[in-house]
Protein backbone atom coordinates (compact mmCIF):
# COMPACT_ATOMS: atom_id res chain seq x y z
CA UNK A 1 0.00 0.00 0.00
CA UNK A 2 1.37 3.34 -0.89
CA UNK A 3 0.09 6.82 -0.06
CA UNK A 4 -0.50 9.42 -2.98
CA UNK A 5 -0.50 13.32 -2.64
CA UNK A 6 -1.31 15.58 -5.77
CA UNK A 7 -2.21 19.46 -6.53
CA UNK A 8 -2.97 21.64 -9.17
CA UNK A 9 -0.61 24.92 -8.16
CA UNK A 10 2.03 24.73 -5.74
CA UNK A 11 0.14 23.96 -2.37
CA UNK A 12 1.42 25.69 0.63
CA UNK A 13 4.85 23.76 2.41
CA UNK A 14 3.25 22.37 5.42
CA UNK A 15 1.24 20.57 3.19
CA UNK A 16 4.37 18.72 2.03
CA UNK A 17 5.16 18.26 5.82
CA UNK A 18 2.37 16.56 6.17
CA UNK A 19 2.84 14.09 3.32
CA UNK A 20 5.84 13.31 4.35
CA UNK A 21 4.67 12.33 8.10
CA UNK A 22 1.57 10.48 6.98
CA UNK A 23 4.47 8.43 4.80
CA UNK A 24 6.56 7.79 7.79
CA UNK A 25 2.87 6.52 9.95
CA UNK A 26 -0.27 6.99 8.16
CA UNK A 27 -3.46 7.70 10.74
CA UNK A 28 -5.39 5.11 9.36
CA UNK A 29 -3.45 1.95 9.77
CA UNK A 30 -0.35 3.20 11.69
CA UNK A 31 1.68 1.85 8.36
CA UNK A 32 5.11 3.41 7.29
CA UNK A 33 5.31 3.66 3.45
CA UNK A 34 9.38 3.77 3.25
CA UNK A 35 10.13 1.89 0.23
CA UNK A 36 10.67 4.42 -1.80
CA UNK A 37 9.15 7.78 -3.07
CA UNK A 38 8.65 10.19 -5.93
CA UNK A 39 7.81 13.33 -6.98
CA UNK A 40 6.52 14.59 -10.53
CA UNK A 41 6.32 18.46 -11.20
CA UNK A 42 5.28 19.70 -14.64
CA UNK A 43 3.85 22.56 -16.71
CA UNK A 44 2.36 22.37 -20.46
CA UNK A 45 5.40 20.83 -22.28
CA UNK A 46 7.95 20.40 -19.92
CA UNK A 47 8.32 18.48 -16.46
CA UNK A 48 10.82 17.63 -13.96
CA UNK A 49 10.82 13.95 -11.86
CA UNK A 50 12.79 13.03 -8.60
CA UNK A 51 13.07 9.27 -7.57
CA UNK A 52 14.97 8.09 -4.17
CA UNK A 53 14.37 4.34 -3.06
CA UNK A 54 14.85 5.91 0.44
CA UNK A 55 12.19 6.62 2.91
CA UNK A 56 10.42 9.98 1.73
CA UNK A 57 11.17 11.09 5.90
CA UNK A 58 15.16 10.89 5.21
CA UNK A 59 15.18 11.80 1.46
CA UNK A 60 12.57 14.43 0.67
CA UNK A 61 13.19 17.47 -1.32
CA UNK A 62 10.40 19.87 -1.90
CA UNK A 63 9.70 19.97 -5.35
CA UNK A 64 10.62 23.53 -7.24
CA UNK A 65 8.23 26.91 -7.69
CA UNK A 66 6.35 27.74 -11.01
CA UNK A 67 5.09 24.18 -12.12
CA UNK A 68 0.92 23.69 -12.62
CA UNK A 69 0.94 20.16 -10.97
CA UNK A 70 2.44 18.57 -8.80
CA UNK A 71 2.41 14.66 -7.88
CA UNK A 72 4.39 13.05 -4.60
CA UNK A 73 4.24 9.16 -4.05
CA UNK A 74 5.36 7.38 -1.08
CA UNK A 75 5.59 3.55 -1.65
CA UNK A 76 5.03 0.57 0.53
CA UNK A 77 6.08 -2.40 -1.72
CA UNK A 78 3.54 -4.98 -2.29
CA UNK A 79 4.38 -6.24 -6.25
CA UNK A 80 8.11 -5.25 -7.29
CA UNK A 81 11.50 -5.29 -5.64
CA UNK A 82 12.24 -1.61 -4.07
CA UNK A 83 14.10 -0.02 -6.67
CA UNK A 84 14.25 3.17 -8.68
CA UNK A 85 12.74 1.19 -11.66
CA UNK A 86 9.66 0.55 -9.42
CA UNK A 87 9.66 3.95 -7.48
CA UNK A 88 6.09 5.74 -8.51
CA UNK A 89 5.74 8.19 -10.72
CA UNK A 90 6.25 5.53 -13.80
CA UNK A 91 6.23 7.73 -17.62
CA UNK A 92 5.73 5.75 -20.55
CA UNK A 93 4.09 7.08 -23.76
CA UNK A 94 3.71 11.20 -22.87
CA UNK A 95 1.99 10.13 -19.32
CA UNK A 96 3.03 9.36 -15.73
CA UNK A 97 1.13 7.25 -13.55
CA UNK A 98 1.13 6.54 -9.38
CA UNK A 99 -1.17 4.10 -7.67
CA UNK A 100 -2.34 2.73 -4.43
CA UNK A 101 -3.26 -1.01 -4.25
CA UNK A 102 -2.42 -3.62 -5.68
CA UNK A 103 -3.70 -5.92 -8.88
CA UNK A 104 -2.41 -9.05 -9.30
CA UNK A 105 -0.23 -8.54 -12.21
CA UNK A 106 -0.22 -11.98 -14.01
CA UNK A 107 -3.97 -12.16 -13.88
CA UNK A 108 -4.37 -8.35 -15.65
CA UNK A 109 -1.66 -9.41 -18.16
CA UNK A 110 -3.34 -12.60 -19.33
CA UNK A 111 -6.85 -10.47 -19.94
CA UNK A 112 -4.41 -7.42 -21.78
CA UNK A 113 -2.56 -10.04 -23.50
CA UNK A 114 -6.21 -11.11 -25.58
CA UNK A 115 -7.23 -7.73 -26.37
CA UNK A 116 -3.76 -7.20 -27.69
CA UNK A 117 -1.68 -5.31 -25.49
CA UNK A 118 2.43 -5.58 -25.21
CA UNK A 119 2.65 -6.65 -21.71
CA UNK A 120 6.60 -6.23 -21.27
CA UNK A 121 7.50 -3.85 -19.08
CA UNK A 122 10.80 -2.64 -17.75
CA UNK A 123 10.05 -2.75 -14.04
CA UNK A 124 7.86 -5.23 -12.20
CA UNK A 125 4.79 -3.56 -10.77
CA UNK A 126 1.35 -4.02 -11.34
CA UNK A 127 1.28 -0.10 -11.64
CA UNK A 128 3.64 0.43 -15.03
CA UNK A 129 1.43 -2.52 -16.65
CA UNK A 130 -1.68 -0.40 -15.71
CA UNK A 131 -0.12 2.92 -17.43
CA UNK A 132 0.89 0.71 -20.30
CA UNK A 133 -2.49 -0.55 -20.86
CA UNK A 134 -3.58 3.08 -21.29
CA UNK A 135 -1.63 4.45 -23.66
CA UNK A 136 -1.57 1.67 -26.03
CA UNK A 137 -5.71 1.54 -26.03
CA UNK A 138 -5.20 5.05 -27.14
CA UNK A 139 -5.32 7.55 -23.86
CA UNK A 140 -8.13 9.46 -22.37
CA UNK A 141 -10.94 8.31 -21.05
CA UNK A 142 -12.41 5.28 -22.84
CA UNK A 143 -8.89 3.87 -22.75
CA UNK A 144 -8.91 4.52 -18.84
CA UNK A 145 -12.36 3.06 -18.93
CA UNK A 146 -11.16 -0.14 -20.75
CA UNK A 147 -8.42 -0.40 -17.79
CA UNK A 148 -9.88 0.11 -14.75
CA UNK A 149 -12.77 -2.86 -15.58
CA UNK A 150 -10.27 -5.06 -16.34
CA UNK A 151 -7.89 -4.39 -13.39
CA UNK A 152 -11.11 -4.21 -11.31
CA UNK A 153 -11.18 -8.05 -11.90
CA UNK A 154 -7.86 -8.91 -10.45
CA UNK A 155 -7.87 -6.80 -6.92
CA UNK A 156 -5.47 -8.48 -4.28
CA UNK A 157 -8.15 -9.53 -1.59
CA UNK A 158 -5.48 -8.01 0.86
CA UNK A 159 -5.70 -4.59 -0.83
CA UNK A 160 -8.56 -4.73 -3.22
CA UNK A 161 -8.47 -0.99 -4.12
CA UNK A 162 -7.46 1.39 -7.18
CA UNK A 163 -6.71 4.82 -6.42
CA UNK A 164 -4.63 5.69 -9.91
CA UNK A 165 -3.34 9.14 -11.02
CA UNK A 166 -2.96 9.43 -14.59
CA UNK A 167 -1.26 13.07 -15.74
CA UNK A 168 -0.72 13.86 -19.50
CA UNK A 169 2.82 15.10 -19.96
CA UNK A 170 2.30 17.23 -22.51
CA UNK A 171 -1.08 19.69 -21.38
CA UNK A 172 -0.85 18.10 -17.80
CA UNK A 173 -4.56 17.33 -17.88
CA UNK A 174 -4.81 15.04 -14.83
CA UNK A 175 -6.90 11.86 -13.97
CA UNK A 176 -7.43 10.72 -10.71
CA UNK A 177 -9.28 7.56 -10.35
CA UNK A 178 -10.48 5.51 -7.14
CA UNK A 179 -12.11 2.11 -7.17
CA UNK A 180 -12.57 0.07 -3.78
CA UNK A 181 -14.11 -3.69 -4.14
CA UNK A 182 -14.06 -3.20 -0.24
CA UNK A 183 -14.64 0.20 2.03
CA UNK A 184 -11.97 1.01 4.85
CA UNK A 185 -10.85 4.50 5.47
CA UNK A 186 -7.21 3.26 5.09
CA UNK A 187 -8.56 3.14 0.79
CA UNK A 188 -10.96 6.39 0.60
CA UNK A 189 -8.78 9.35 -1.08
CA UNK A 190 -9.95 13.36 0.09
CA UNK A 191 -10.20 16.06 -2.46
CA UNK A 192 -9.45 19.86 -1.73
CA UNK A 193 -10.59 22.45 -3.54
CA UNK A 194 -9.88 26.26 -3.57
CA UNK A 195 -6.71 28.39 -3.84
CA UNK A 196 -5.24 25.47 -5.35
CA UNK A 197 -6.58 21.77 -6.12
CA UNK A 198 -5.56 18.80 -4.05
CA UNK A 199 -6.14 15.15 -4.29
CA UNK A 200 -4.43 12.99 -0.97
CA UNK A 201 -4.62 9.69 0.04
CA UNK A 202 -6.28 10.95 3.35
CA UNK A 203 -6.45 14.62 4.72
CA UNK A 204 -3.21 16.50 5.64
CA UNK A 205 -4.27 18.87 7.61
CA UNK A 206 -7.70 20.27 9.38
CA UNK A 207 -9.06 21.73 5.92
CA UNK A 208 -12.30 20.78 4.25
CA UNK A 209 -11.36 17.88 2.33
CA UNK A 210 -14.37 16.08 0.59
CA UNK A 211 -14.67 12.10 0.70
CA UNK A 212 -14.15 10.84 -2.48
CA UNK A 213 -17.29 7.97 -3.45
CA UNK A 214 -16.40 4.70 -4.91
CA UNK A 215 -16.14 5.09 -8.61
CA UNK A 216 -15.11 8.37 -8.55
CA UNK A 217 -13.21 10.35 -11.86
CA UNK A 218 -11.68 13.35 -10.96
CA UNK A 219 -10.44 15.08 -13.95
CA UNK A 220 -8.02 18.36 -13.50
CA UNK A 221 -7.24 20.82 -16.49
CA UNK A 222 -6.00 24.09 -16.43
CA UNK A 223 -7.55 24.51 -12.75
CA UNK A 224 -10.79 23.40 -13.37
CA UNK A 225 -12.23 20.27 -11.78
CA UNK A 226 -14.75 18.16 -12.96
CA UNK A 227 -15.98 14.49 -11.11
CA UNK A 228 -17.93 11.71 -12.47
CA UNK A 229 -18.58 8.69 -11.98
CA UNK A 230 -17.05 5.56 -13.52
CA UNK A 231 -17.84 2.13 -12.50
CA UNK A 232 -15.79 -0.44 -13.61
CA UNK A 233 -17.50 -2.98 -16.12
CA UNK A 234 -18.73 -6.17 -15.06
CA UNK A 235 -16.91 -9.43 -16.30
CA UNK A 236 -17.97 -10.66 -19.94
Amino acid sequence: MCRIFLSYRKPPAPLFSAFVEISRRDRTKGWSHGSGWGALYLRRGEYGVFKSTRPIWESFVEPPEGYDVYVLHSRLASVGAVALANTHPIIYGGYAIVHNGTIVKEKLAEDLARVGVDVRTGGSTDTELVLKAFVHLGGGLEALSRVVSLAARHLDPEEPLMNIAIVNLENAETYFYTYRAVEDPHFVPVLRRGEYVAVASEPLDGGDWERLGNGTLVVIKDGEVRLKKLLPSPPL
